[in-house]
Formats: C-alpha cells, structure tokens, sequence
C-alpha cells in the first residue's frame, strides 16, 4: 500500500513539474506590416484537469474604450495570420464593421480578404489547440483605394 502511495505521490508530483502550455499568440501579415493581435475570449487547459477561461467584451465597446485601436490600411489585400503555434482548426469572423455587416468569413491556409469598403471592421481569428480555443482581435481601418 505504501509503495501504491509513494508512486502516486510521484506521478502528480511529476506532472505538475511538467510545465504548464502558455496561451499561444498571433500577428497578421499585412503586406510588409506585421501587427500583434489583442488576446479575445478563450478557454485553456495549461495542465490535465486545470482550464483558465475569459470572456472578452465586444468589438464596439472595446473599439470606444481604447482597446482596440483599429490599425489603418487600404483595402484589396489579404491578411495572413501566423500563430505561435500550429492551431488545429482557425476560423474568422467579422465581429463588427461600420458598414453593419457581420458574420463567418473565408478563408484558406490561414488567410482571409479584408473587406475593401472603406470603414472600421473588427475580425476576430480563432484558433483551436488540443489545450482549448483562443480568439485574437484584428482590428482595421479601411482607407479608400488598393495599396
């Protein structure tokens, strides 16, 4: 029975040693720009049996208190996301635009066309790992013409 213990106490002791994973992090490639995207609602398991989750607050909001500080670009282009590490699945979504439009948006190898009316748009990109889901806000000012 002790030693059932002993190698008990050493397996949890083992895995807690092991390290924890960090919440992965995410850029957007606009043509020779890179720009850090703001961490969003996720939900993670940095270790078996531990889950940290958040709720961020909407696009509007977050746009109105500073937050998001939407970056300027033309339209006409895409925007490639690179994550620290390779998600399982990445979905956009069109979480606001001055134009009211909302919703799902293709994409293909992590890539995705911003929209070329000119205006504010908040896309939030997700990911999924096998420790949870992460969203990232890419936040945009669309400015007349194509750069």
């Amino acid at each position: 029975m002790k030693a059932a213990l002993g190698i008990c106490a050493a397996l949890v002791l083992a895995a807690g040693c092991a390290g924890t994973t960090p919440l992965p992090t995410a850029t957007a490639q606009l043509h020779w720009r890179t720009i850090q995207l703001k961490l969003a609602s996720y939900c993670w398991s940095p270790l078996v049996g531990q889950a940290e989750c958040a709720d961020s607050a909407g696009a509007e909001p977050l746009l109105h208190t500073g937050y998001l500080v939407p970056e300027r670009t033309a339209g006409c282009q895409s925007a490639l996301i690179e994550f620290s590490s390779e998600p399982k699945t990445f979905d956009v979504q069109l979480q606001y635009s001055t134009t009211g439009t909302t919703g799902p948006v293709a994409s293909k190898d992590h890539t995705f066309a911003v929209d070329s009316t000119p205006g504010t748009y908040v896309y939030v990109v997700t990911g999924t790992w096998s420790q949870g889901d992460v969203g990232f806000y890419l936040p945009l000012e669309v400015i007349p013409g194509c750069e």
